[in-house]
């Protein structure tokens, strides 16, 4: 019982499951059934999609093929109305697997069987919540309980309500001109007065940006943390050759805004000029999906997908076409031989996430770290657009306090955009990018001054004071939800989606400095 109940909880239906079964035995292994069932799915499609055509007006084909192909009416509802009806099926579908994989993520305790053979599992753990405010701390956690609730009592809640998930903004259907971009295509917010209060529009700045996907109403909570600050959304396809949602609560100006250049590869046959004499016309995929950026495991899929290309002397039909490059962008394989396909190399991701060349590359490093390093990064052409307006404002440079900074996205954005940094304070608790942001900075020639803290309790109200008294002040807070690097799975909240430590302790720092600079003023 333990392969219906599987594919049960894969979505797929009762009837096929049974059909599946029936067809290809008890024997057969769970992702040989989790394929035929999708393979069967597909077929369908096609052959019905010219009889559904002449009977249907055409803007009923696209829900009527994502209901055909097994999804409920209310997951084709939400990412209709989510990515609009030019949206082609491929992309709606994909949107719909992605939140699928999202939801499942940020279960208290998830175990994924993979579709694919010999692929460990994946388990994510839970971190309690935990902060520290160095004023009205009892309050504040009163606040966060009641706002956020107990991890321990919500684990039992498994499934997230779709149609609360965040509105994303897939596309733009705006253009480039004179390197700005339409901000009506790039966010989706209120009025400048509704969505920042005019007493929180002014220094000093700050931003919290979230990579990964959470809830409508875990976004709300955010706001309520950060002034009611209401957060805009951006997918970084608009700046470069990665495709990821992306989120951000920021006190940040928006006039003059612009791109910065030279600009990021924004294909990926801009970024991999070589793939294109190996890839067949049927791929047509032109982003790295941000969801997939971790390789481990993938050399199982490769390999089945490679014997799929050999079985069929590479021309495989349309329905296993389709299973080939679906499980290319789970994976983010690329074509690096005829009927041959490869995880992205490290230099690649330093290239499509906005990087200088050979970044991460630290002596004794181990590629798999580089990469682990790189998941979680932000794309620094998608940041640096929010951060641009503050180019013209800051003619002698930035001081800085980095809350979880990663290798250095913010930094390197700030760098690309021409602004100088006359001190950056860092917290990252990882080893590894401590030691690549101190290599970046050495290697630019910083002027400024570069303190590294490895603890965020370490950045308390006395050391907050040293730092004050050294530098004079700080313009700019820059936090987010980008994951911290343990060498192990990321640590998330089950409530939110997200690791709520980290949030709290990027709020104490935005607190702590705001009323500082305000007593300054």
């Amino acid at each position: 019982m333990d392969k219906p109940h599987s594919l049960l909880q894969m979505g797929f239906t009762q009837q096929e499951v049974s059909i599946a079964i029936e067809a290809f035995g008890q024997e057969a292994k769970v992702e040989e059934l989790a394929d035929a069932i999708l393979a069967r799915r597909i077929a369908n499609n096609i052959e019905q999609k010219e009889e559904t055509a002449e009977l249907l007006p055409e803007v009923m084909d696209k829900p009527l093929s994502l209901l055909k192909m097994g999804f409920n009416k209310e997951e084709v509802s939400s990412v209709i109305a989510i990515f609009g009806e030019e949206a082609t099926v491929e992309e709606l579908a994909d949107s719909i697997f992605a939140r699928r994989f999202s939801n499942t993520t940020q279960q208290k305790k998830v175990k994924i069987e993979s579709e694919f053979p010999d692929e460990t599992e994946t388990e994510y753990s839970i971190s309690r919540l935990r902060f520290y405010d160095d004023y009205d701390a009892n309050i504040r956690r009163k606040k966060a309980k009641h706002a956020f609730g107990d991890d321990r009592r919500a684990s039992s809640s498994q499934n997230v309500n779709q149609s609360s998930r965040t509105p994303w903004l897939s596309r733009c259907s705006g253009s480039i001109a004179n390197g700005s971009l339409n901000d009506e295509c790039l966010e989706r917010t209120s009025s400048l007065g509704r969505n920042i209060r005019v007493d929180f529009a002014k220094p000093p700045f700050f931003i919290y940006a979230s990579l990964v996907d959470i809830s409508k109403d875990s976004w709300n909570t955010l706001s309520s943390f950060l002034f009611n600050v209401q957060p805009k959304y951006l997918n970084s396809q608009s700046f470069s050759a990665l495709t990821r949602r992306e989120g951000y609560i920021h006190n940040l100006p928006t006039e003059g805004r612009h791109v910065t250049v030279p600009r990021s590869p924004m294909t990926i046959r801009d970024a991999l000029p070589l793939t294109r004499q190996f890839c067949p016309s049927w791929d047509t995929r032109k982003w790295i999906d941000g969801v997939g950026l971790d390789v481990a495991g993938n050399e199982q899929i490769r390999d089945k997908l490679e014997k799929a290309m050999k079985d069929s002397r590479g021309i495989p039909s349309e329905v296993k076409q389709a299973q080939i490059v679906q499980q290319c962008k789970t994976a983010n394989l690329v074509w690096i031989g005829q009927g041959k396909l490869g995880p992205l190399q490290p230099h690649q991701m330093e290239m499509i996430l906005g990087y200088p060349a050979n970044h991460t590359d630290l002596p004794g490093i181990d590629p798999q770290d580089k990469v682990a390093s790189m998941r979680f990064a932000l794309q620094t052409d998608t940041i640096a657009y929010l951060l641009s307006v503050l180019k013209d404002r800051y003619p002698d440079g930035l001081r800085v306090i980095s809350i979880y900074s990663g290798i250095g996205g913010a930094e390197v954005a700030l760098h690309r955009l021409g602004i100088p940094l006359r001190c950056v304070v860092s917290v990252e608790e990882s080893v590894v990018n401590r030691r690549v942001l101190k290599m970046w900075w050495r290697k630019t020639q910083q002027n400024g001054k570069l303190r590294q803290l490895d603890r965020i309790q370490k950045l308390d109200t006395k050391e907050f004071e040293a730092l004050m008294k050294e530098f004079g002040g700080f313009d700019l807070i820059v936090g987010g939800n980008y994951g911290l690097y343990r060498g192990t799975a990321m640590t998330v909240g089950t409530t939110m989606g997200m690791d709520t430590n980290q949030f709290f302790e990027y709020v104490r720092i935005v607190q702590m400095v705001r009323r500082k600079m305000q007593g300054i003023a």
